[in-house]
């Protein structure tokens, strides 16, 4: 009779269980279809469509009784010169008016509750364009509708919570992560960001099943963030690979402008294996049941660290993309390809340029904010076409080259040193320790060449992208056997990785 009852109640307990979990992806579904609907026409930011959708977010938050953190649920602002934010902006505003909304779950500990966790997704997407609807489901309807589970999950916890979790949903990302900057200024304001002890940004989490495996990146700013995120995913069961930082210099989520004022981060994806930035990302492709396992493992992540009496503590490390400090000395490897050409100055006569292999060491020191120094070590093996001074009908010789440039330069920073432009000019020296004119060895060049160089170095957070030009003003070529004045002239395009 006894192991009866305990079978029915285990029974029922399960009953239970999946009807909740069956009822949440329901919801997770309701959302998703609702945010990424035609009727939203993709939800771009700004527009009255992207309104909608900030209302609809704005009713679920009331509906289950979150509480708005500031005075309203919506934290409006807008674009004025050169991109600046203005907070608080009302409809009689010039342009767009964006509009986050947040909401706040308050913990129970006197001193605690002053400390936050802030959960966010972006709503907003690229509306129509040439007549097609881009409703982004993956891309960030299911974020969005995540983080509303989330805070659902949370309140039922609300007595276990020590830490204040805050709830966003960010307008205007797609346009320059401009949601996430206007919270993070707002904070500042308000004397709250310093107390911010972890942001996540849960962007683009509809696709598990085909991703394999929910991808957390940022776990390296976080003191023993990794132990943390594996522990949760044990209790969970859900799949997890974790990255120390955030490292791609060609995307971006909400977590930068948190991330910049050394906040630790987490950038939260299942990949993009849906059809980002497409026409394609549509509701029906969604892996709800893999949605929902997400939406449990965040919200346990939460409530772990608002529960918590241990301090959730920054690292001390950042992404370097997120870092717009450079390291005093840092080095690369690059490697790219190399044009060069002989110039005959008496004439201003220029050769046909021809293409060549450049590899080696690039080194900076960087002395302040904007000013450094490089110097390289590059080996370059170039080629150019040399005319045939004694019968100008004959095809030109073709001349080889491999040597060492040592090219050092005093730079101007641009902008963000991470993310910005570096502007260099100097000098060079050439040591050319294999030369060829044509199949014999009748003409040798100068072993040593120098000159001057400048160069414009792209950089995006550890990658670098080089392009640097080179002047000989000795003469190439010493002046025998009637060959007239000329020097050589380079172009070179380098990759390099910074460490």
């Amino acid at each position: 009779m006894i192991r009866k009852a305990l079978f029915i109640s285990l029974a029922l307990m399960l009953s239970i269980t999946a009807t909740y979990a069956q009822s949440q992806q329901q919801r997770l579904e309701k959302h998703v279809y609702l945010l990424a609907s035609d009727s939203l026409q993709g939800r771009k930011a700004g527009t009255d469509d992207a309104r909608k959708a900030a209302d609809y977010i704005e009713h679920e938050y009331q509906q289950m009784g979150l509480k708005p953190l500031f005075d309203s649920y919506q934290l409006n602002f807008s674009l004025l010169a050169f991109q600046s934010i203005r907070l608080d902006a009302d409809p009689s505003t010039p342009g767009p008016v964006y509009r986050d909304v947040i909401a706040v779950i308050e913990g129970n500990d006197p001193k605690l509750k002053n400390e936050y966790i802030v959960v966010g997704a972006h709503y907003d997407h690229l509306g129509v364009k040439n007549d097609k609807i881009y409703n982004g489901a993956d891309d960030n309807a299911s974020g969005s509708a995540c983080v509303i589970e989330i805070a659902r999950q949370l309140l039922q916890h609300r007595s276990e919570l020590k830490r204040s979790v805050i709830i966003c949903a960010f307008d205007a990302e797609e346009i320059g992560l401009y949601g996430s900057k206007a919270l993070a200024e707002k904070l500042a304001n308000k004397g709250m960001l310093g107390h911010v002890k972890v942001m996540m940004s849960v962007d683009m989490v509809g696709w598990l099943k085909q991703g394999k495996e929910l991808t957390l990146e940022g776990a390296g700013t976080l003191s023993n963030g990794s132990e943390l995120l594996k522990d949760v995913a044990q209790q969970t069961g859900l799949p997890i690979a974790l990255r120390r930082f955030e490292t791609s210099p060609f995307t971006a989520t909400d977590t930068e402008p948190f991330a910049k004022y050394h906040i630790p981060t987490l950038a939260i994806t299942t990949g993009l294996k849906s059809p980002y930035h497409k026409p394609e990302d549509e509701a029906h492709l969604i892996d709800y049941p893999g949605l929902s396992n997400v939406t449990d493992y965040l919200s346990a992540l939460v409530l772990r660290m608002a529960s918590d009496n241990k301090s959730v503590e920054w690292s001390g490390k950042v992404a370097a993309k997120h870092d717009e400090r450079l390291k005093t000395f840092e080095v690369a490897p690059v490697i790219g390809y190399n044009m060069s050409n002989v110039r005959f100055s008496e004439s201003m006569f220029d050769c046909k340029s021809s293409i060549g292999l450049t590899t080696g060491i690039s080194a900076n020191w960087n002395f302040a904010r904007h000013f450094g120094m490089s110097a390289d070590l590059l080996y370059s093996l170039s080629r150019s076409p040399y005319p045939n001074t004694l019968n100008v009908w004959d095809n030109p010789y073709d001349y080889h080259q491999q040597s060492l440039l040592v090219p050092v330069q005093a730079k101007i920073i641009l902008g963000n040193p991470t993310m910005g432009i570096h502007v260099g000019f100097g000098g060079y020296y050439g040591y050319a320790f294999a030369r060829r004119m044509g199949v014999e060895n009748t003409i040798f060049a100068n072993q040593h060449q120098y000159g001057y160089a400048w160069s414009i170095d792209v950089r995006m957070a550890n990658l670098s992208m080089d392009f640097s030009f080179y002047t000989q003003l000795n003469e190439l070529l010493p002046q025998i056997n009637l060959t007239p004045a000329c020097s050589a002239q380079y172009f070179t395009f380098t990759l390099g990785w910074f460490f």
